[in-house]
């Protein structure tokens, strides 16, 4: 049998006992700053994501030339353009990133 060898654990400060927020003074008073609040930078790329408009039902064909043609479309992306396996599920099989044909739930 091999040697255990007992880590110590880190000391636990915060369990059960009220610990303030870092900016809860500004958060109270009016003042802590926010995402929206910052400006965006220059050049700044934003993302639009449709999700499916039915809860279920198979995908026949996908028509894009419209989004494509949107002023400021740098680039439309489906399940075809993912390089690897269409799937970010953390655990197990079975959560594309984009319907690939089947929508299984409304939003994806």
């Amino acid at each position: 049998m091999g040697k255990f060898i007992k880590l110590s654990e880190p000391e636990m400060r915060a369990v059960r006992e009220p610990v303030r927020h870092d900016s809860a003074i500004e958060h109270v008073a009016g003042s802590a700053r926010y995402v929206d609040d910052m400006p965006e930078p220059q050049g700044l790329l934003h993302l639009g994501v449709h999700g499916a408009d039915i809860a279920c039902g198979k995908i026949r064909k996908i028509d894009l030339d419209a989004v494509r043609a949107a002023p400021g479309v740098v680039a439309v992306l489906t399940a075809e353009d993912i390089p690897g396996k269409n799937d970010l599920a953390p655990v197990t099989e079975g959560d594309p990133v984009f319907s690939d044909g089947e929508i299984i739930f409304r939003g994806q």
